[in-house]
């Protein structure tokens, strides 16, 4: 068959969609493999969001042996702009273990020298602890540089007289980067009538700001070719607030900041930027102020699901107090000084310094069984339990102790508490579960009331807006499952919250509007380990804050249009080496049996590195 036939009913079979696997074909005196696959991270926003490419590679002999090893795709994140993205392989890799969406992973290329003529770009994929993931290792075969450029040509040909395409896929070619620009990719992108190519390269290290390149640099490449009246420039900077030491453990507060017009690289934002603030709470996060309660609330549901499954982790005390000393030490304080006696530095219930850790578990309105809950949540048994339980009642019946009882406590405890105060009840049988029982409830209505009260007392939300987290609950088993569901979704938003106010030091005119938004995406979502919210600021509220934060990444873009004739040029500018273009045999040898070690990147924050993003698109040629 001839080469152009060759090539042409192999695009046309991919565009169409009717082959699933690999096309691997001859370009004048190359082999290469075409696949048709989702969008790799790395290209998606060159890719204009569209969800699928066509991946070219040169086609050696590593990549034959089977079907699935012809047709492979990776996904990773470099300093090039990525939002979202899903990655594909049919090379023993399911989709689902590709799947990077969201924050950027250190996913470095790295040219391994394998054979002079045939070196693989290899992807490490770290999945940020994630045990049932791991690290993946996936390879591209790259086009040499030196033969490139004639293979886009003849492909970009060959497409431009297809017919009856009614959708052409963007295609990609895969670079070896030994070009003086470091090409990574190339990509060629048509329609109906534009036409538009695009190139991926990279830069640095570069060791100080003085010697990246500038703006007017940038600038002056972008004006170089084609017609150019005007031009747009914009920004997109990220900040970390909070850093995430494990995405799957732990919690992060991050600023992507916008604006236009910039007058130096890596300038802060500008006063009028659009700013957003992207928090991501993992509950159990200990960095949490709001943790201990969280920790209460694990306790609550470990008792709500031993109800179900007759197995409860009880707590296992070291070297503290037993149960009984610490109820002593109750009733004495309630016989000495009354239960609801503040202490002496309670000015009132100020979130902020609820906050601090310093009223988290003290209340001004604390019940006798909010007070009994924290202790007997610690029991270390059914039978310390039912014991416990039973040493309380006693007290009481004894007229040993006299606690008050809330008007609106319709517990068991409470009641049964108030009862034997007047004279009026017995002592309760304490069979089966009912001690299990009496302690969920005691234990939900005391967080029920925590979670309130840390809400409302800085007017950040009206009960109304509250009730419907909270409404009342019967005491089976699946209301009460459903009713601590309705606790962690309270705990999730006021963990957003709290990190808002303590890491960004929002004002107080704008706490109620976000927590508002908090809580009704909570009433949408499905509760999960982990939960992310972008709420808008005004800049101005967090622009002081700029002057001691460094960016994490910051990413210019020039682009001119004139007619059907556009330009883009895209300048992403980040700390950390995502792109390696150098590798000894002997690291690639380790890198295949998993032990390649990262390298040192204490001093990452110290030098910067570029990608590039190169665009034009002009108005179709007629061949």
């Amino acid at each position: 068959m001839h080469d152009k036939d060759e090539i042409r009913g192999a695009l046309l079979r991919l565009l169409q969609g009717k082959t699933d696997g690999g096309e691997v074909m001859t370009v004048g005196e190359d082999q290469i493999i075409i696949s048709r696959e989702a969008c790799p991270a790395v290209l998606l926003s060159a890719n204009k969001n569209l969800p699928e490419i066509l991946l070219v590679q040169k086609f050696t002999q590593h990549k034959k042996g089977s079907s699935s090893s012809i047709t492979s795709s990776v996904s990773c994140s470099t300093p090039v702009a990525v939002r979202n993205g899903h990655a594909s392989s049919t090379n023993g890799v399911s989709n689902d273990d590709l799947d990077v969406t969201g924050s950027p992973l250190k996913c470095p290329f790295m040219q391994a020298k394998m054979e002079p003529n045939d070196a693989p770009f290899t992807i490490v994929l770290d999945f940020c602890g994630n045990k049932k993931k791991g690290k993946i290792n996936l390879t591209y075969i790259p086009i040499p540089s030196t033969r490139v450029g004639l293979i886009a040509s003849k492909l970009n040909l060959t497409l431009s007289k297809l017919q009856d395409v009614d959708e052409f896929v963007p295609l990609w070619l895969v670079c070896d980067g030994k070009d003086v620009q470091k090409t990574l990719f190339m990509g060629i992108h048509r329609t109906k009538d534009t036409h538009a190519r695009i190139l991926i390269t990279s830069g640095g290290p570069y060791y100080s700001m003085e010697d990246l390149p500038s703006l007017n640099h940038l600038m002056e490449q972008h004006t170089a070719t084609g017609p150019t009246k005007r031009v747009d420039s914009s920004v997109e900077a990220t900040y970390s607030v909070l850093a995430s030491e494990d995405e799957i453990r732990s919690s992060s507060l991050s600023l992507t900041c916008c604006w236009k017009q910039p007058l130096t690289l890596l300038s802060s934002p500008a006063p009028d930027a659009q700013a957003i603030a992207n928090v991501h709470v993992v509950c159990g996060d200990p960095r949490s102020p709001v943790h201990q309660m969280y920790l209460e609330l694990s306790v609550l549901r470990g008792f709500v699901k031993g109800l179900k499954t007759g197995e409860v982790s009880w707590y296992v005390r070291e070297n503290s107090n037993t149960v009984a000393e610490e109820l002593e030490e109750v009733f004495t304080s309630i016989r000495d000084k009354g239960v609801r006696t503040k202490r002496e530095e309670d000015g009132g219930c100020d979130f902020d310094m609820m906050i601090e850790g310093k009223f988290l578990n003290w209340r001004q309105n604390m019940d006798f069984t909010d007070r009994l809950w924290s202790i007997l949540m610690r029991c270390e048994s059914y039978q310390e339990l039912k014991d416990s339980l039973n040493l309380v009642f006693k007290a009481v019946a004894g007229e040993e102790v006299r606690p008050q009882i809330h008007v609106r406590n319709t517990t068991q405890v409470g009641s049964v508490v108030r009862n034997l105060i007047r004279g009026r009840g017995s002592l309760p049988q304490l069979r089966d579960l009912t001690p299990l029982l009496m302690l969920i409830e005691i234990g939900y209505e005391k967080l029920k009331r925590d979670y309130i009260n840390i809400f409302q007392a800085g007017d950040l939300v009206t009960g109304e807006q509250l009730l419907w987290f909270i409404e009342d609950r019967s005491s089976n088993n699946e209301d009460m499952v459903s009713a601590v569901d309705q606790l962690e979704r309270l705990h999730v938003a006021l963990q957003a919250v709290v990190a808002l106010r303590t890491y960004l030091s929002l004002p107080w005119a704008s706490m109620a509007h976000f927590t508002d938004q908090v809580l009704n995406q909570m009433k949408e979502e499905k509760l999960s380990g982990a939960h992310s919210f972008s709420l808008k600021l005004d800049a101005l509220s967090v622009h002081q804050q700029f002057d001691s934060m460094k960016e994490d990444t910051w990413e210019v873009s020039l682009h001119s249009q004139e007619g059907m004739y556009s330009k883009l040029l895209v300048c992403h500018i980040s700390h950390r080496p995502f792109i390696s273009l150098s590798l000894t045999a002997a690291d690639f040898e380790d890198l295949q049996g998993g032990e390649l070690k990262e390298e040192d990147e204490d001093d990452g924050d110290d030098k910067y590195f570029c990608a590039f993003i190169s665009s034009v698109t002009d108005k179709l040629l007629q061949y």
